[in-house]
């Protein structure tokens, strides 16, 4: 056993970025030499002076390995390039077996920018931090329960303020004009984490290779890396990633899980089928999740509480004019299940040989277990079960849970990034015919396969968990969810539609659903909803449901697409900028326990429970409370438009609006909230105002004329 030299090779420093290599891997040497370690490759060179190969040191004249290190800047990226780094190997190279990978940056951060922390799958936080910042480790003893639900036992950094990494990708900004991302183009080949220090101002990509066997070449890492505005450079990334499922249309639905769990029966699903027809609530979705098996791991049949099977239900929803829907878990079975007992070959093993366990469920039987994605046996299950769900029993949305599991460990010679992009492309492959929702997924590889896909973690009737108090960052908490689809916000129609999870309006009855989410708490779940989600859903029973709360569910119509322009984050309130229909909007959420006093910025801004507001305004938010608000184009010596009632984000409902001086002709969306009340501004109280042909006079508040129709 030989030890390879510290290589370095660095050119002239230059007044630009630098880059460092480095590689940690073993050579499996055929010949009688044995192993050779490869310890620490390092490459500096610096940006206009590239590098194009180099080998690596070991034996004189050995062209095993090379590394090819190549700069992308086509015309067509205006924001950024596509940094490519890919080992080569010659024709008599040995196989490689890789540990691990990173390159390192010293990036050029934008003043006064946070980190932007992607977690590790769909529930995992994800938060903006700073240099004084930090993110506590999980607490010890709980990761025998817990870790295998997000990156514990895969990355870890110290914990140390100002020391982070993230997932797929990193964004760093204070301004929407002048911001930083930095975004892995190929998840194919192992997860890409970026890992950043505040103090040092060191960013570390890593390549997640372990368990990587190399024999003709590999690619390491493809990464965009972009400055400048904010939409514009997602844009950008979004269109250099391969994409096979195109974003949809904005949808609606109602889902079993937030209200009866694993209780639904087909009873309760014919009851809420009836009451949301009886309330006309135009949903898209609807979709029966867990609780309809025989077992998790078991998904060819359904249990007693569905007496009349799965295909017969799927017609009654469809002839109520649903889509219908429906939640399995494909890559975990538990113990009771039929095929974890006739099927021991088809489970992931641990370095003992035991089945590996892929977290811990009280609402099931403890521990689950993960399938092997590779077994021939557990492949042909899975297109029978497919087949079974699409073909016979005929649903065309499908919700695939837990599919982190199949890729806890490396397996045939792939990392666990390439295990999971294999899986997501199984399913993808086979799906077709359906609309596919993915959760409890790393989101790299979810990107361009799914239609929808949960951002967050699941929500809950109570806005925080104790589990926060252990560090547990996928957590069932509605301020965890909160926090996670705000800041995963731009991901929308660039990786897949968003699915924020639900909202949740009603009072329940204590001991059976109660909902104990406080009257601001659940109206800002469902502006988040609204405003950040490409798919949203709730659970409730609307018969259940008081004349405001299914009036709530009405204000969500018409479905507006909108544009996020910015984010903001400070001493506890979201401020955000987003446009829809042409009009420019603002939203403030207070995350705080405590009441929040704001100025507005420069213009003037509506709603219907502040009116028209001057520039510098102050408004106050009691806590968890959130406004919505228009930036209102007022004009003292005209008619002008301010905004609405009976919509989520005021004035989203007018389809047609036209003012010739004192003549007034709008109209709705067909499925516009009825009860909607529209208000001008006018120039004189005095005067008559003819609106769709009726003659209107004005009011005067707040210092302001109005029209109210």
């Amino acid at each position: 056993m030989s030890l390879c030299p510290y290589g370095v090779i660095e050119f002239l420093r230059r007044k630009s970025n630098r880059y460092s290599f480095f590689a940690d891997s073993e050579v499996n040497k055929t010949t009688d030499q044995g192993w050779q370690i490869i310890n620490f490759l390092r490459l500096d060179y610096y940006e206009d002076h590239l590098l194009k190969s180099f080998h690596l040191p070991g034996q004189p004249g050995d062209n095993s390995l090379s590394v090819k290190i190549t700069v992308d800047n086509r015309e067509s990226l205006e924001q950024g390039i596509v940094l490519t780094l890919a080992l080569e190997q010659g024709e008599e190279s040995c196989p490689i077996d890789l540990k691990g990978f990173y390159i390192e940056l010293e990036p050029e951060i934008p003043a006064r920018s946070k980190m932007t922390v992607n977690g590790f799958q769909s529930w995992s936080r994800s938060e903006e931090v700073g240099a004084n910042d930090r993110i506590a480790p999980l607490f010890f003893p709980a990761k025998l329960l817990l870790a295998p639900y997000g990156d514990y036992n895969i990355f870890s950094t110290p914990g140390d303020r100002g020391h982070f990494h993230s997932w797929t990708y990193t964004l760093f900004h204070h301004h929407r004009d002048d911001a930083l991302l930095l975004a892995s183009l190929e998840e194919s080949t192992g997860y890409t984490i970026f890992e950043y220090d505040f103090d040092l101002n060191v960013m570390r990509v890593h390549k997640d290779c372990l368990g990587v066997k190399v024999k003709n070449g590999f690619q390491l890492l493809k990464i965009y890396i972009g400055r400048g505005n904010l939409n514009k450079l997602f844009k950008e990334y979004g269109n250099n990633l391969r994409v096979t499922r195109k974003s949809g249309k904005k949808a609606t639905g109602w889902c079993s899980w937030y209200n009866y769990y694993t209780g639904v029966s087909e009873s309760i699903v014919r009851e809420n089928l009836k009451n949301l027809k009886k309330k006309e609530i135009p949903l898209t979705y609807f979709q029966i999740d867990d609780g309809w098996q025989n077992a998790i791991g078991d998904w060819l049949g359904c249990n007693d509480k569905f007496p009349s099977g799965m295909k017969s239900l799927c017609e009654e929803i469809k002839s109520f004019g649903y889509e219908p829907g429906l939640w399995l878990a494909p890559l975990i079975a538990v113990p009771s299940s039929e095929i974890f007992k006739k099927n021991p070959g088809w489970l992931l093993r641990d370095q003992r040989g035991k089945p590996l366990k892929a977290g811990f469920n009280p609402g099931w039987e403890g521990f689950f277990y993960a399938l092997d994605i590779y077994n021939p046996g557990v492949r042909d299950y899975l297109k029978r079960v497919f087949e079974t769900i699409q073909e016979d029993w005929g649903y065309g949305m499908l919700k695939f849970d837990f599919l982190y599991a199949a890729a806890l460990l490396p397996l045939n010679g792939k990392s666990r990034g390439t295990v999971m992009w294999d899986t997501v492309n199984f399913i993808e492959h086979h799906t077709r015919k359906s609309i596919i929702l993915g959760c409890g997924v790393p989101l790299g590889s979810a990107a361009g396969n799914f239609d929808y896909c949960r951002i967050g973690s699941d929500v809950s009737p109570y806005w925080e968990d104790y589990l926060a108090h252990i560090n547990y960052r996928e957590r069932v908490s509605t301020e965890n969810a909160i926090t996670s689809v705000i800041n995963r916000s731009f991901l929308d129609s660039t990786f897949f539609r968003n699915d924020p999870d639900v909202f949740i309006l009603r009072d329940g009855t204590r001991g059976v659903n109660e909902n104990r989410l406080s009257l601001n708490q659940r109206n800002t779940l469902f502006l988040i909803n609204n405003l950040f989600g490409g798919l949203i859903f709730f659970s409730d029973n609307v018969n259940e449901l008081n004349s405001e709360q299914i009036e709530q569910i009405a204000e969500s119509y018409p479905l507006c697409e909108a544009e996020i322009k910015d984010r903001r984050f400070s001493e506890m309130v979201y401020c955000i900028e987003f446009a829809l229909n042409k009009r420019n909007y603002l939203a403030y959420i207070n995350m705080s326990r405590v009441m929040k006093k704001l100025i507005l910025p420069e213009g003037y801004y509506f709603s219907a429970k502040t009116l028209l507001q001057k520039p510098g305004a102050e408004i106050l938010l009691e806590p968890f409370e959130s406004v919505s608000l228009i930036k209102a184009a007022y004009d003292r010596e005209k008619v002008t438009f301010l905004g609405t009632s009976g919509h989520v984000f005021p004035g989203a409902q007018i389809e047609y609006l036209a003012i010739d001086d004192c003549k007034i002709d709008f109209r709705l969306f067909p499925d516009a909230y009825p009860k909607s009340k529209i208000y001008f501004a006018v120039p004189h109280l005095s005067g008559c105002y003819t609106v769709n042909g009726q003659v209107y006079r004005a009011t005067r508040e707040n210092d302001f004329n109005y029209l109210t129709v």
